[in-house]
């Protein structure tokens, strides 16, 4: 373990919008506190995948809110180990944790593949100075009205 969440996003060089993203909405000092904390980190990829004009919407200023929101649907409070998921998922079809945002993550086993919010887990999982990251390859958009400004 050589660095908190930021700095692990960091020195990967996928996460590129990940760190914009969690800059403006004002996370990315809370993902560097000593935590625990576990992050489900949408790469570049995951971001490319987001329409641009919701995502130009979500990165406005005036919309901090939604972006945190967003942002927050991707963290939990607390370790999430591959452990505690294969406990709860031997217990039960699917494992539910609570995000930042207040909304849960349900966190499944689909063809030998871990899924959150149908998101597929590509990495991880990563442990680093203050958690956990897991690499999807889905942004987790939370259902809010978002209306892309024509």
């Amino acid at each position: 373990m050589a660095a908190d969440i930021v700095g692990t996003a960091k020195a990967d060089g996928h996460f590129t919008m990940l760190l914009k993203a969690g800059t403006a909405a004002g996370v990315a000092p809370w993902l560097q506190s000593p935590g625990p904390i576990t992050v489900f980190a949408p790469n570049d990829d995951a971001f490319a995948k987001v329409p641009k004009a919701m995502l130009d919407e979500l990165m406005r200023p005036a919309n901090v809110n939604k972006l945190r929101l967003t942002m927050g649907n991707h963290a939990v409070a607390g370790l999430v180990t591959v452990a505690d998921i294969d406990h709860g998922l031997a217990m039960a079809p699917a494992v539910a944790v609570p995000a930042m945002n207040g909304n849960a993550l349900v966190i499944k086993r689909e063809g030998g593949v871990l899924t959150v919010n149908g998101a597929r887990v590509v990495k991880g999982p990563m442990r680093v100075d203050n958690g956990m990251v897991y690499v999807i390859d889905t942004v987790l958009v939370p259902p809010m009205p978002i209306q892309p400004r024509l």
